[in-house]
């Protein structure tokens, strides 16, 4: 079970990410973290709601001594996420349609660095290391803004956890990009491949097994291949993001609430 960016499990998405192709076979982003922000989390709390209109019924009481409510299932939830932990300094990875200066030098480096130069030939690329208070504010200053600016929009919530069973309730034999696996009973969980969580449920690829008797609108994700560079995680948006900055203190502490929507965009 390794990590993506050999650091990180948790990751939020930019709306912009997604503008420049959905399919998991897309290749038009730079990099695994391009539109996308890695986050320390020592705690994922995960909370799932059920909404079930609920009243008591008069009168039967009288005749059986047992008063009895009734529930009216409308297939309404409410979800969310609360994230807890550290940021530290990160390398961000930003890919734009232009307006970069290009071919930008970084004077603390040799020639001979590969981030000697940090933006690309064609002004649309950044590779940057910003502190853990750079990193604090640019969050903030996305959830300040709405979903009309893509490229600062944070819609999308990737956590990563270690899978046996897949979307047919067999052990995983191939990841999401058809690659041969071998995962079974004997493999331990630390061994694991990785799949985004998500509320999909395994369905055999249709309205099968679990999903029985519904129309699925999410597929249970198989185990996660980089190289495809998309990653379908949870749709929604931050609620809240509190900080604390600390004096002499190199990361910085911070809470999170997402709440899992269709969002605007």
């Amino acid at each position: 079970m390794t990590s993506p960016d050999n650091s990180h499990f948790v990751f939020l998405d930019l709306s912009s990410r997604h503008a420049f192709g959905t399919k998991p076979s897309s290749t038009s982003m730079t990099n695994f973290e391009t539109n996308r922000i890695a986050l320390k989390c020592e705690t994922v709390g995960i909370n799932t709601a059920k909404n079930i209109l609920s009243f008591p019924t008069p009168a039967v009481g009288i005749a059986t001594g047992e008063s009895v409510s009734l529930g009216l299932d409308l297939g309404m939830s409410t979800k969310s996420v609360a994230l807890g932990g550290i940021i530290t300094e990160q390398v961000i990875h930003k890919q734009f349609t232009g307006g970069l200066t290009k071919n930008k030098i970084d004077p603390t480096l040799d020639s001979t660095d590969n981030d000697y130069i940090y933006t690309n030939n064609d002004g649309t690329y950044v590779k940057v290391l910003m502190t853990a208070q750079e990193v604090c504010q640019l969050i903030h200053s996305y959830v300040d803004a709405s979903f009309m600016q893509p490229n600062q929009n944070l819609n999308k919530l990737n956590i990563l956890m270690p899978s046996r069973v897949g979307p047919s309730f067999t052990y995983h034999d191939e990841d999401e990009n058809g690659n041969v696996l071998s995962v079974g009973k004997a493999t331990p969980s630390e061994s694991c491949p990785l799949i985004p969580f998500n509320y999909s449920v395994r369905d055999n690829g249709g309205s099968e097994l679990d999903a029985a008797s519904s129309l699925p609108i999410s597929s249970f994700p198989k185990p996660l291949n980089t190289s495809n560079q998309i990653l379908e995680g949870i749709d929604g948006f931050i609620r809240s993001f509190d900080t604390t900055f600390v004096g002499g203190q190199p990361f910085v502490e911070f809470t999170m609430n997402f709440e899992v929507a269709f969002a605007s965009l």
